[in-house]
């Protein structure tokens, strides 16, 4: 009897390990809004997502992973940004993400005020979805520079705007 019962302890004691082990290798996450740009090249479209609760910094990193991997199996969608991940960085200072934007993101994209429009925004708004985020800035190609495509200075800091 007391083998039984001191192999039901050394059982029981290993399963507790086995659950608190799977436990702590969970990722604990925090949700985030992704904004999309639909396929007919009209609005920014909200999804509901998930990235791993972090620093700003990197919640930041995550949210534009998020966009650069975009939704293709979704033809609800459009992609405006490249599947490139050297394609955009992010630096957070306070409750501001600075934006990097590399000038290749525009090789296949028409110029015109609304696409630039849908790209800055389609940035802007996932950014400030993050708790800790309210502002934007942006650089292009490291450097800050008065427009990125002709239609929108650079210079400004850009916030949140109701998707319509």
């Amino acid at each position: 009897m007391k083998r039984v019962v001191f192999l039901l302890i050394i059982i029981a004691g290993a399963v507790s390990f086995a659950v608190a082990c799977a436990r702590s290798d969970e990722v604990i996450t925090t949700p985030v809004t992704i904004y999309y740009v639909d396929a007919e090249i009209n609005r920014l479209l909200p999804y509901d997502d998930e990235i791993p609760d972090a620093d700003t910094e990197h919640m930041a990193a995550a949210a534009v992973e998020k966009l650069i991997e975009g939704r293709d199996d979704n033809d609800k969608i459009r992609r405006l940004i490249p599947k490139d991940k050297d394609c955009i960085s992010t630096r957070t200072d306070g409750n501001t993400v600075y934006v990097d934007l590399s000038s290749k993101i525009t090789e296949d994209l028409p110029f015109s005020r609304d696409i630039e429009k849908l790209l800055i925004y389609q940035i802007v708004d996932t950014l400030t979805s993050l708790k800790g985020v309210r502002f934007v800035r942006f650089t292009v190609d490291g450097e800050v520079r008065k427009d990125f495509m002709g239609y929108y200075d650079m210079r400004e800091t850009y916030k949140f705007v109701y998707p319509e």
